[in-house]
């Protein structure tokens, strides 16, 4: 098939009279291997040497002036001149320049492979880990390049060759740019594949080595997408996709998905540089490549019969599951019809008590009344008195103690029976649907096994970050306030740091120690969690619960930050990676900085599951200028190390 392209090429270059023409009294001409739209290549015989070259010949179209045939003439001798000045593996050796018919002919190692283009047309998509081999062997010319005052300026598929041995070369310096070149004219032509021009290029604007990097990111997500990151059916079109829209996810990056959106970043002052860039390509080569499941041929007798054995075994084990799964549904569903009894039962006596306290009062001060009241003989005529004159003190104060103590019988059977929910209808029209967290005392760190992470968690998709939703809480109400309802201040003895205190709040499933004054202000978008601060402003803390979480908290971060990053204004990925946190089986933090509230804050947001029903997000925010200041540093370690799962 190669062949035959080559003998179509061929053809197609009109070129088979220069066939085993000598250049130069030393190289033959032998087959065209390629046409371009500067000239041809050949493939040739050094026989000086006895070696097989490659020839880059220059050519004219009809037309073209003698001030053009110039320009293109200083272009080739300025590729040939860049070529030589850098020094990589991955860059072709320049040998010779020959000067005929008035024009240059470059000849060049010879690279037998496929374009990194025609590789993934014929082959499908690089995996991960060899595409970052591709990135890696790339960045390699580019950093010498760079070394040399030399922007390539055209880093595409189309220009990596991929070679039999498995080495990768970056070709074509035709439009690169060479820094104090006096032979370098600006003609206004915006010039390289409009789908890997950066958004500085494409704006007009002078670019810099941050601009080739722009380019290796295209590259990397066309070796693993088989697609260019933009591509809208025109020049003009794709070059505004490029300034203004954010780059759709890839669907095939994986580990490599975060070094793409570090080098496609728009502004080039937040784009990877070449030593992050480097870290990261080299972390997913040396990341253990997943094990594929054995092939089973699905046509022999005899594995038939094992996948039969198979197959009963693994509708036995679904059987099983479900049935386990319908149990643990029908034992919660049990649960909460007992529980939901047990309320209503407790809301009925709560009626009968309060009548009964009522009756009670109110036969005690007629019966109190009456044993003071004179005989009928001797009463006089009625007139208007106030209520201390008909019912004497003594008799007042009894009555009211004696409702008092029904009503604190009465309170105390709320407490028990219901959990503060008397107030639901109210507080849940507050808080979409959730009771009002309560502010309450909660055991120090460590107490129970929770805080040191002793807990032994089973498996988390994070919930998302929200921007608040002002609750708009009252004074007064159950969690507006840190202190004095039940909060255990920090200080002397507490475990805590001084100026914390624990935050309890059962609607969202936690407990944790934040600063003095900290109380629910929002409520993250889509009600999934609370957010908490003095004031509505920053420093807060979000956390969001899910019931249903998945199994893999750095994923689910992957998935969403495009979606944020779109929504964001002056967003900045800093990081997205797993950490180790309580043993927990997968944990991931998303740290990110994007302008909130006319400021720019600084997010830390770890996901993280502790089993199927249970998976938590806690989102810390403080302006970008006190991340590192002692209070927000301080308020993101204790907010860690105290959280405890509820319920």
């Amino acid at each position: 098939m190669a062949a035959a392209v080559k003998a179509a090429a061929a053809k197609a270059a009109g070129t088979g009279e220069d066939e085993g023409r000598l250049l130069a009294g030393r190289y033959r001409l032998g087959a065209v291997l390629g046409k371009g739209g500067m000239g041809t290549v050949w493939r040739a015989q050094d026989e000086t040497l006895g070696r097989t070259v490659a020839v880059k010949e220059l050519r004219f179209s009809t037309g073209v002036d003698e001030d053009e045939k110039r320009r293109l003439i200083t272009r080739t001798l300025r590729e040939a001149k860049a070529i030589a000045r850098i020094r990589s593996g991955g860059a072709v050796t320049v040998f010779d320049v020959v000067d005929e018919d008035g024009r240059p002919w470059i000849v060049m190692e010879l690279i037998e492979g496929p374009s990194l283009a025609e590789f993934v047309r014929e082959n499908g998509p690089l995996t991960p880990r060899r595409a970052a081999e591709v990135g890696l062997a790339v960045l390699d010319v580019l950093r010498a390049a760079h070394g040399q005052g030399i922007l390539h300026r055209d880093v595409k598929p189309s220009n990596v060759l991929i070679a039999a041995s498995g080495r990768v070369v970056l070709t074509d310096f035709g439009i690169a740019q060479v820094e104090g070149d006096p032979s370098v004219t600006s003609t206004g032509m915006l010039v390289g594949a409009p789908s890997y021009i950066s958004p500085e290029r494409a704006r007009g604007q002078k670019p810099g080595p941050p601009a080739d990097m722009w380019s290796l990111g295209g590259l990397l997500y066309a070796s693993v997408e088989g697609v260019p990151p933009y591509d809208k059916g025109s020049a003009l079109a794709t070059l505004t996709a490029v300034m203004t829209e954010p780059v759709d996810p890839p669907k095939n990056a994986g580990p490599l998905a975060e070094v793409i959106y570090g080098l496609l970043a728009k502004d080039p002052a937040r784009r990877l540089d070449d030593d992050r860039a480097r870290a990261m390509l080299t972390a997913v080569v040396n990341a253990p490549e997943p094990v594929a499941p054995p092939v089973v041929p699905p046509n022999a007798e005899e594995t038939r019969q094992i996948s039969l054995a198979d197959a009963k075994e693994a509708a036995d084990k679904a059987a099983a599951e479900k049935a386990e799964k319908a149990a643990e549904k029908a034992a919660k569903k049990e649960r909460e019809r007992r529980e939901r009894e047990q309320r209503e039962r407790a809301r009925a006596a709560l009626k009968s008590a309060r009548k009964e306290a009522a009756a009670t009062a109110a036969a005690a001060a007629v019966a109190t009344a009456s044993a003071a009241e004179p005989p009928a003989s001797t009463k006089p005529a009625p007139v208007a008195a106030p209520l201390t004159d008909v019912l004497p003190r003594r008799t007042m104060l009894l009555a009211a103690a004696a409702v008092l103590v029904v009503l604190a019988a009465i309170g105390s059977l709320i407490a028990y029976a219901v959990g503060g929910d008397d107030k639901d209808s109210k507080q849940q029209g507050k808080n979409g649907g959730k009771a009002t967290p309560a502010v309450s005392a909660s055991p120090t760190p460590g107490a129970g096994g929770n805080g040191n992470g002793n807990n032994t968690p089973q498996n988390a998709s994070p919930s998302t970050p929200q921007n608040s939703a002002p609750a708009s809480p009252k004074a007064g109400d159950p969690g507006t306030t840190s202190q004095g309802q039940g909060a255990a201040p920090g200080g002397s003895g507490s475990g805590l740091p001084a100026g914390y205190a624990m935050l309890s709040d059962p609607g969202f499933h936690f407990s944790m120690a934040m600063p003095e004054g900290f109380h629910l202000t929002g409520i993250a978008g889509k009600k999934s969690g609370g957010i908490y601060s003095r004031d509505g402003g920053f420093p807060r803390i979000q956390v969001d619960y899910n019931n249903s979480p998945g199994d893999d908290a750095r994923k689910a971060w992957m998935e969403l930050a495009p979606s944020v990053a779109g929504s964001s204004r002056g967003y900045n990925l800093i990081s997205i990676g797993t950490v180790a946190y309580r043993n927990y089986p997968t944990v991931a933090d998303w740290e990110f900085e994007r302008e909130q509230d006319g400021i720019k804050v600084r997010v830390l947001n770890r996901g993280f599951k502790l089993d199927a029903t249970h998976g938590y997000a806690i989102m810390i925010s403080c302006a970008a200028d006190q991340w590192d200041g002692p209070e927000c540093t301080q308020m993101r370690n204790t907010a860690f190390e105290t959280f405890q799962p509820l319920g």
